[in-house]
């Protein structure tokens, strides 16, 4: 999206948030708000995004140039929590022992293994996670958040070798859970408490704002901008924020960004279709997004103008109903 700005987004994300902006209000350690069966969730709206997430990195597995074991799991950490908060974390959820389930998505691996928002994950295959306190403990946020995303990434390359036998705190009670995964595209999703109305992804992860969410009209428009973003991750574009900054700084035409964004926007479309979510809410979205919030002069901007994104989109979805294959642009 706006990656001109995504800096600063990148630093606000990566703060702590009070209680009051993350949790639903009596939400159980046990099961969180129950939804469809098998689906639970400390933040509905956390599990709103990830559940499109879910099914664009499912339904485009065919698509992608290697697997990624998708589980159905979010997770949260003691270090994402305002430091006055984290006791109560502690006392209601035992975030101190290890990574927290966020969300558990219907249908998936993760509903099947019985797992429930609220839960703890304490070992997988025997092998213990990083204290949490000791890693909320460190000052620098850039290698807090790099630590916490080690430790997903722990129960990830676990999986790649099979079902993974966890150890999971419940309620105070430890128990045993088989966990297996299906493979998919990349599909690690955050919202961040920001009134930005912004999406951005870093090269490991994709990161919505709850700005905009807010702003997003249908799950259909939901899919359009994760499908973006998720595309950059999957392709394996480099974080470009820097590199943006600098282009804009000396004047330079920031020509091969512009590449890689076609090229998010084309498969990001190729994503949605195979999702089976809505072609349609692409165009008018780009307009109505890019009419309000696309200020910046041409030579700054990092995305093709909004002429250009109709005409990326409208022949990519084209293609799509004729049938034709993907065919990458080659942004490098």
């Amino acid at each position: 999206m706006r990656r001109s700005v995504a800096l600063l987004l990148a630093i606000a994300l990566l703060a702590p948030v009070r209680v009051g902006a993350q949790l639903s209000p009596g939400a159980s350690p046990a099961s969180g708000e129950a939804g469809l069966e098998g689906e639970s969730t400390l933040r509905r709206a956390d599990l709103r995004v990830a559940k499109v997430a879910y099914r664009l990195a499912l339904a485009g597995r065919p698509l992608c140039p290697s697997p990624w074991p998708l589980t159905g799991l979010l997770f949260h950490h003691l270090a994402e929590y305002d430091v006055a908060d984290r006791s109560l974390m502690i006392a209601r959820y035992g975030l101190d022992r290890g990574p927290g389930v966020l969300s558990v998505i219907a249908g998936s691996p993760a509903s099947r293994a019985g797992l429930v928002a609220g839960d703890v994950l304490l070992s997988v295959n025997g092998g213990t996670f990083r204290s949490p306190v000791e890693i909320a403990a460190i000052r620098e946020r850039t290698v807090w958040r790099a630590s916490l995303e080690a430790t997903e990434r722990q129960l990830e390359d676990a999986l790649r070798g099979g079902p993974a036998e966890l150890r999971v705190l419940r309620q105070g009670r430890e128990l045993s859970v088989r966990l297996d995964s299906v493979p998919a595209c990349v599909g690690r999703v955050r919202l961040a408490r920001s009134t930005q109305t912004n999406a951005f992804a870093s090269g490991r992860y994709v990161i919505m704002t709850t700005a905009m969410l807010d702003y997003i009209r249908s799950d259909d428009e939901l899919a359009v901008v994760l499908g973006h973003e998720m595309a950059h991750d999957i392709l394996g574009h480099p974080a470009t924020r820097s590199e943006e900054g600098v282009l804009a700084g000396l004047g330079i035409h920031p020509s091969n960004i512009w590449k890689r964004e076609a090229e998010a926007d084309r498969f990001g479309l190729r994503l949605m279709a195979a999702a089976g979510y809505n072609l349609d809410a692409a165009i008018p979205f780009w307009r109505r997004y890019l009419g309000k919030f696309d200020w910046f002069p041409q030579i700054f901007r990092s995305h093709p103008s909004l002429g250009a994104r109709e005409k990326i989109a409208a022949e990519e979805i084209a293609a799509i109903r004729a049938g034709a294959p993907y065919r990458p642009t080659g942004g490098s």
